[in-house]
């Protein structure tokens, strides 16, 4: 009830300011939630919703495959490790929207363009997490190596339940900036998915909509964040981890 109250109270006061201000660019909490409910209803935005998890879905899975088996690669080969990451380093800080104009020439408006901006949004994250999570306590692993345990097996047995912690957390940062990543994407160009709607509602100044929609996209981030962070909380569980 205490996490809510925050939420209610900015209902409250959105509310409130709404006829206050007196503007067509601020309606009335009452009045976006009528809208969202329209739209769920006649399930535009239903479609819209399903355009943008297809998309976020196949972007994030590519990333975390990409960059857990890049990321286990370079921990397991240190070899690998000195060649690759000064190139990660680099190019990871290159914003996946500056590669979009590239991407609609090469490959049109097409999925696989705002899959990839998901894809290069997110893979950094979850590839540098695996690296660094996967270092740890050296004792534990010194004891599986006496028992007779190779390095992927101890890997595999060992090193990641004990990192699945910190596997898991970068794999929230890369969802959480893969879907900042899709919404702008689908601003700038898409003919469905919540970015696009969001778009046309504030070229067309229906407000209600841009707003409605504006919580639509919350709402789902959110969720995202908060079912990988209870399969965090699992895993802790799991493993007696405080």
């Amino acid at each position: 009830m205490l996490r809510a109250s925050g939420i209610v109270l900015l209902a409250a006061i959105w509310q409130i300011a709404g006829p206050l201000y007196q503007s067509p660019a601020l309606p009335t909490f009452g009045r976006v939630l009528g809208t969202l409910y329209y739209f769920i209803r006649d399930g535009t935005l239903n479609r819209h919703i399903a355009a943008s998890l297809n998309i976020v879905l196949r972007g994030i899975g590519i990333a975390a495959l990409i960059g857990f088996a890049l990321g286990l690669l370079m921990f397991r080969y240190p070899s690998i490790r000195a060649a690759a990451l000064p190139v990660i380093e680099s190019i990871r800080g290159v914003a996946a929207l500056t590669l979009f104009p590239l991407l609609i020439v090469l490959f049109g408006l097409s999925t696989f363009s705002r899959a990839f901006v998901i894809f290069w949004t997110a893979w950094p994250a979850i590839l540098l997490s695996t690296v660094n999570s996967l270092n740890i306590d050296e004792n534990v692993v010194d004891a599986a190596r006496t028992s007779g345990a190779g390095e992927w097996r101890i890997i595999f047995r060992i090193r990641i339940p004990i990192a699945s912690q910190g596997l898991i957390t970068g794999l929230r940062i890369g969802v959480g900036g893969g879907w900042i990543g899709l919404i702008a994407a689908e601003m700038l160009g898409a003919t469905q998915g919540l970015g696009y709607f969001l778009l046309w509602s504030a070229q067309s100044f229906r407000f209600e909509r841009v707003y409605a929609t504006i919580i639509v996209i919350a709402a789902i981030g959110g969720g995202m964040n908060w079912i990988l962070l209870f399969a965090q909380r699992q895993a802790a569980k799991f493993l007696g981890v405080t």
